[in-house]
């Protein structure tokens, strides 16, 4: 097969969803009897929706999705578990896995953008709201930022008594 780099781009951004998905069901599931539980399960229900959508884009244009690179965002992520769940420190973990998800969305934010800009070359893009799914992440990634800076004083000023 020829290289394209729309297949590469497109397999890693999906890599990173595979982890962004999975970190956002790990706090989903971390934070479900806390205070925080409802918003991480919002934001898990729009992260896992979006993943699933990229993976359709990307079958529709005809990418092959890479199992090495999806093999290898799924071990990482569980793998990176512990930093975003472990220790007695849940206000800074939330606030972290936040952060850590706010840049994910960043990522999203741009591959739309980038999309957007050859979607008169692949038709089957106009299947795909680009305008819609941009909009959806932006505003993903404003309700992460604004839930990241609440947390941020009580996630970087209170101490943990070990």
């Amino acid at each position: 097969m020829a290289y394209s780099g729309l297949d590469t781009y497109l397999n890693d951004h999906i890599a990173g969803a595979t982890a962004g998905t999975n970190l956002a069901k790990m706090a989903a599931e971390e934070h479900q009897t806390d205070e925080h539980g409802p918003f991480f399960s919002e934001i898990y229900a729009a992260i896992e929706a979006d993943y699933h959508t990229l993976q359709q884009l990307a079958s529709a244009l005809g990418v092959d999705e890479s199992a090495a690179k999806s093999a290898l965002a799924e071990v990482g992520s569980k793998m990176m578990g512990p930093k975003f769940t472990g220790g007695d420190d849940d206000e800074l973990n939330a606030f972290v896995t936040l952060e850590t998800l706010s840049i994910g969305v960043e990522g999203k934010v741009c591959m739309w953008k980038a999309l957007k800009t050859v979607e008169a070359d692949y038709p089957a893009l106009a299947d795909y709201d680009i305008d819609d799914l941009l909009a959806r992440a932006v505003s993903q990634r404003e309700k992460i930022e604004d839930q990241r800076q609440k947390m941020a004083p009580r996630a970087l000023k209170h101490t943990v008594n070990a």
